[in-house]
């Protein structure tokens, strides 16, 4: 899979230059407020996950992207495509505090959603978000997923997780 393109961003696969752009942002309490713990990631916790995301692209021929400007090529963000078994991919983004409030979740969820569906079998794919953050369950909602449940996550320190799906039809 190559390189996504959007109205404002270059979505492309995630390299072993993006490390350092992942350790900033998950190191931000402002954006890891909602995933996992809450807690920032140390480094030796951050390099396991990058190690761990390339080592799904190996497995998948897909996985997370970093989110550059397209006029600027700035790291912006993360979105994450992650198989959740037969015909199942879980979608997920990260989106850096500079540039909240301007739809750039929503864009690159909606072409992560798209780039779902043209994978082989792919039949469903999900996203959940912690209560409380509700700007993530609207984007959910704006590319056209439904709630499909809300469980308690004791792997996310006994959060309550909202989990929304969508078949090939749910773009919005």
């Amino acid at each position: 899979m190559g390189t996504l393109t959007t109205a404002r961003l270059t979505l492309v696969p995630w390299r072993d230059e993006h490390l350092v752009d992942l350790m900033v942002l998950a190191s931000d309490e402002r954006v890891v407020r909602m995933i996992n713990d809450g807690k920032p990631w140390n480094r030796d916790y951050a390099t396991d996950r990058h190690r761990s995301v390339l080592a799904h692209w190996r497995r998948h021929g897909y996985g997370w992207r970093a989110a550059l400007d397209r006029e600027t090529g700035m790291f912006t963000g993360v979105g994450s495509m992650v198989h959740r078994g037969a015909g199942e991919v879980e979608l997920g983004w990260w989106i850096a505090p500079a540039a909240w409030g301007r739809g750039l979740a929503t864009e690159l969820a909606a072409a992560l959603r798209d780039e779902a569906f043209r994978l082989p079998g792919v039949r469903r794919v999900l996203a959940q978000y912690q209560d409380g953050n509700d700007a993530s369950g609207r984007v959910m909602a704006k590319i056209g997923l439904v709630h499909d449940r809300s469980v308690v996550d004791e792997t996310q320190a006994g959060r309550l997780l909202h989990v929304y799906v969508g078949g090939p039809d749910s773009a919005a």
